[in-house]
């Protein structure tokens, strides 16, 4: 028998020196600062940080919470500034479900494609299975199914060889 061989690649170091991907978006959210409640608008985000749009005058490492869907209030701390946009990271990560929810919570473009991480459900014409994940899902299910099948037939044999006897 030969004996597979893998190699495993170290992600890239890029110029920005993020540490997890980011998923674009536009949502608008609440913030608070110890002073202000603003409202924001997160253009993208990662399980590290993100990068919001406000009017609001926020300072470079000046702490704030935003309000993330199925989170809730999340600190951030601002790392830089560009006119009205702000990149900040969390000051713990979030989890990935948690970048999951503000990208389906997102208004999303029907003519644009949605974020890798977001699932829906088909449009009118659509095919369900053009995504790889339902098609993964029904492997999943399917392999499931086959293995209990399978259990319950061999119960089934053992029962039958042992009232045989």
């Amino acid at each position: 028998m030969n004996a597979l061989q893998a190699h495993i690649a170290l992600p890239e170091e890029t110029a920005d020196r993020r540490r997890a991907s980011r998923r674009t978006l536009s949502l608008g959210v609440p913030a608070t600062t110890a002073t202000h409640e603003m409202s924001v608008v997160i253009s993208n985000l990662s399980r590290t940080g993100l990068q919001i749009e406000t009017d609001t005058d926020f300072a470079i490492g000046e702490i704030f919470l935003l309000v993330l869907p199925e989170l809730g209030a999340t600190p951030a701390r601002v790392r830089w500034r560009d006119a009205q946009r702000f990149g900040c990271e969390f000051l713990s990560p979030v989890t990935s479900s948690a970048v999951s929810a503000a990208l389906l919570k997102a208004p999303h473009d029907d003519d644009a494609p949605l974020p890798v991480a977001t699932a829906q459900s088909p449009r009118d014409g659509e095919d369900i299975y053009t995504d790889h994940a339902p098609r993964l899902m029904l492997s999943a299910a399917m392999t499931i199914l086959f293995s209990a099948v399978a259990i319950l037939f061999l119960f089934a044999l053992a029962s039958l060889s042992v009232g045989a006897r």
